[in-house]
């Protein structure tokens, strides 16, 4: 992309047009909303507006497929979790925690025990490529410093999406060498973890979390750890 060079007001032009008259429009557009004489007409009008030459250049810069695969990523729409008013199906259920205690899992840092005796417990997915992962950690270290009242056990899962092997070592470095992570980690090198309230939750996406209460195994609350202030709370005051 270095060789394209810095963007002309031209190809911003062509850029703001795609964003406004065909993302914003067709993304909302899926599955039984689809309205093929829109589409056509929308994908018309873009190109004619355009020189083919500023088209190609954006479409080079944004990485995006041909129009009859864009067509087709459209009309299938996003992944069900999300979709606007999607709720994971464990939402309000009452889990089985067992699988916390038998594992087994590399342990990294920290302690898994006491989780039960907790008023709430954090269960957190991670991985040290996901680069949204990193903007909780330190979230999650002052949580468990400051409220011993929650429990927060934080599990990576490297392969959680291509079931790769996990390189437990590096792993383990990359924990070491962070001030942020000062909280009980684990690696879920059997997907244990994974398998037992991960893909039961259905929220397939990291960085992760699931508020518990311990003492009836409800889930309160599932979702991006940077929001989930308000959903603690919620939680604490239904311990």
């Amino acid at each position: 992309m270095a060789s394209l060079g810095p963007e002309t007001a031209a190809e911003l032009a062509v850029k703001a047009d795609f964003g406004r008259n065909i993302l914003a429009v067709f993304q909302e557009l899926y599955e039984d909303k689809w309205d093929q004489a829109r589409w056509t007409a929308a994908v018309a009008r873009f190109k004619g507006a355009h020189e083919p030459a500023l088209v190609q250049r954006f479409w080079a810069r944004a990485k995006l497929p041909a129009w009859d695969a864009l067509e087709a990523q459209f009309r299938k729409g996003p992944p069900r979790f999300l979709r606007p008013g999607w709720q994971s199906p464990l939402l309000g259920t009452r889990v089985d925690l067992r699988w916390l205690d038998a594992g087994p899992f590399e342990h990294v840092r920290g302690a898994i025990d006491g989780w039960r005796d907790a008023e709430v417990l954090v269960i957190e997915f991670w991985a040290t490529w996901c680069r949204p992962c990193l903007a909780v950690f330190r979230e999650l270290a002052t949580l468990a410093r400051t409220r011993p009242n929650i429990k927060i056990v934080a599990f990576n899962a490297e392969g959680i999406f291509t079931h790769a092997p996990i390189d437990v070592p590096a792993v383990k470095k990359f924990v070491a060498r962070r001030d942020d992570m000062d909280y009980p980690i684990y690696i879920d090198t059997h997907r244990v973890a994974v398998n037992s309230i991960f893909q039961p939750g259905q929220n397939l996406s990291i960085p992760l979390a699931y508020i518990i209460t311990p003492r009836d195994g409800v889930v309160r609350w599932v979702g991006n750890p940077e929001e989930m202030a308000e959903p603690l709370e919620r939680a604490l005051h239904a311990a």
